[in-house]
C-alpha cells in the first residue's frame, strides 16, 4: 500500500479524536464551569427574557423547568440540549469523513458513524455521573443520537445540493458532467 495513502486515511482520523476529546473535556467539567446563567444575567434584565420565552414546562431527568418562572434556567437548559445536538452532529459528520475512503456502501459507513456516536454518547453519559456536580441521563444518549442523525441527515443534503448546482452549471456551461 502506499504510505502516503495510509498517512492521509489516518490524517481522516485526527478530526474524530479531537472532537471526541472536546465532547469529554466539556462531560468532565462541573455544571458551573458550563453555566451560561451568568452571562445571560449580565446581557438581559428578566423582563427582557420573559418577553421571548414561551409559555411552557419542561420536565427532563429529575427535574421541571417553567419558561416564565425561570426563564434564565430554560434560556440555558434549550442552549445546553442544542449544543449536545450539535457537538454529536459534528462527531457523525467526522466519522463519516473518517470512513468515506472505504470501500463499503454509504449507507453502512452512516451506521458505523452512528454506531460510534451511540458509543460516544454512552461513554460520555458514564464520565458525567462520575464528574462534579453532574448528572448521567439516558434522555441525553437519545438525544445526541439524534443530533448524530441529524449531522449525517444534513451533510446528505448539502452534499447531494452542491452535486446538483455543480452539475447545473457544467450542462450550462456545454460541458459534459
Amino acid at each position: 500500500m502506499n504510505p502516503i495513502r495510509s498517512i492521509t486515511k489516518l490524517l481522516t482520523l485526527v478530526p474524530v479524536l479531537l472532537w471526541t476529546l472536546l465532547i469529554f473535556n466539556f462531560s468532565s467539567q462541573s455544571y458551573h464551569e458550563q453555566s451560561i446563567q451568568p452571562i445571560l444575567h449580565k446581557w438581559f434584565t428578566k423582563e427582557g427574557m420573559l418577553s421571548v420565552v414561551p409559555e411552557m414546562t419542561i420536565h427532563y431527568h429529575h427535574s421541571t423547568i417553567e419558561a416564565r418562572k425561570q426563564p434564565f434556567e430554560f434560556v440555558e437548559f434549550l442552549f445546553r440540549k442544542g449544543s449536545h445536538l450539535f457537538m454529536y452532529a459534528m462527531l457523525a459528520v467526522c466519522a463519516l469523513f473518517a470512513l468515506i475512503q472505504a470501500r463499503w456502501k454509504l449507507g453502512f459507513k452512516m451506521l458505523l458513524a452512528i454506531v460510534y456516536v451511540i458509543g460516544i454518547a454512552s461513554a460520555d453519559e458514564w464520565n458525567q455521573a462520575r464528574s462534579v456536580e453532574r448528572t448521567s441521563a439516558m434522555q441525553d444518549i437519545v438525544l445526541d443520537s439524534i443530533g448524530g442523525f441529524l449531522g449525517l441527515v444534513v451533510l446528505i443534503l448539502c452534499l447531494a445540493m452542491f452535486r446538483k448546482i455543480r452539475r447545473n452549471s457544467t450542462l450550462r456551461r456545454g460541458e459534459v458532467p
